[in-house]
């Protein structure tokens, strides 16, 4: 990555080291922690962009990311700007243009929120659930299932082989000290649903029958060059079956709210369009 970033600031006509980049960003909010030509960077703008892409403003190597990411479309509008005049100012135009249609978004946001009804019943859960239980069938097993693991080197392993079964009450507690300290993921809650892929998508499977290992419950560990996998599964939910009404209900939930905005949304466009307008004062010479 460092290096991706240091060949696009000598292509831009800039070399600037990590550490000038992360002493630019320790001094005054105004500074300019990038530029292509005349173009800037400013601190201000650029956490503005990262936080909206999900970049972390706490983080260098975000920083850094970012920065890179920041110079290499700036060079080809530095570069379309000098070469193609017109299709650069066609460009801008096209820009601006999408720029209402962001500014429209933000604010009917904005507007609609307030006006849908946030709360969600878990009648009204039930009641979708029970109306659309054709549209829930499960892609993938889910499963409630215990899941660590742990780095090969990792001392006292001979214990969790026995814990990790669960036999007893005792083992879990023991579980948990031994995952605090050795455990590079850890995952169990004999509560809630978790697709079966989504649990094991950090460990080695392919060569595993999926179906066995979920079918059976099975209770077992294995081995690829760095880590142990321990994978106890104490219940599951078969392909193309109906989900749990408590698995769906964060996406139901969703839905609901979905189509509350879109009813507020047809009954209201034609007014908040008008209301808006009448705020400014607009001139047509034609």
């Amino acid at each position: 990555m460092v290096n991706n970033l240091h060949n696009a600031w000598k292509n831009a006509g800039q070399i600037v080291s990590i550490f000038c980049l992360l002493t630019l960003l320790s001094c005054r909010r105004d500074t300019v922690v990038a530029s292509v030509d005349d173009s800037e960077l400013t601190e201000p703008d650029a956490q503005i962009l990262m936080k909206h892409l999900g970049y972390d403003i706490e983080s260098p190597d975000d920083w850094i990311s970012f920065v890179d990411f920041w110079i290499d479309r700036q060079v080809y509008l530095e570069e379309l700007k000098k070469e193609k005049p017109e299709d650069f100012k066609l460009v801008q135009l096209r820009a601006r243009s999408f720029e209402g249609e962001l500014a429209r978004f933000y604010i009917e946001e904005d507007f609609l929120s307030k006006k849908v009804n946030q709360k969600v019943t878990k009648e009204a859960i039930q009641e979708y659930y029970d109306t659309n239980k054709a549209l829930f069938a499960l892609n993938d097993y889910i499963v409630k299932a215990l899941y660590l693991k742990v780095p090969k080197e990792a001392p006292e392993q001979s214990k969790i082989k026995e814990h990790y079964l669960l036999k007893n009450d005792k083992d879990f507690p023991k579980v948990i000290s031994y995952a605090k300290l050795y455990a590079e993921n850890f995952y169990f809650d004999d509560k809630a649903w978790i697709y079966f892929d989504e649990l094991t998508k950090d460990a080695p499977i392919e060569k595993l029958n999926k179906e066995n290992l979920v079918l059976n419950r099975t209770k077992t560990h294995f081995s690829d060059d760095e880590f142990t996998y321990y994978l106890n599964i104490i219940d599951y939910k078969l392909k193309d079956a109906t989900p749990p009404v408590d698995f769906m209900k964060d996406e139901i939930k969703q839905v609901i709210l979905t189509q509350r905005l879109n009813a507020i949304k047809d009954k209201t466009e034609s007014e908040f369009s008008k209301n808006i307008k009448n705020k400014h004062e607009i001139k047509i010479n034609l």
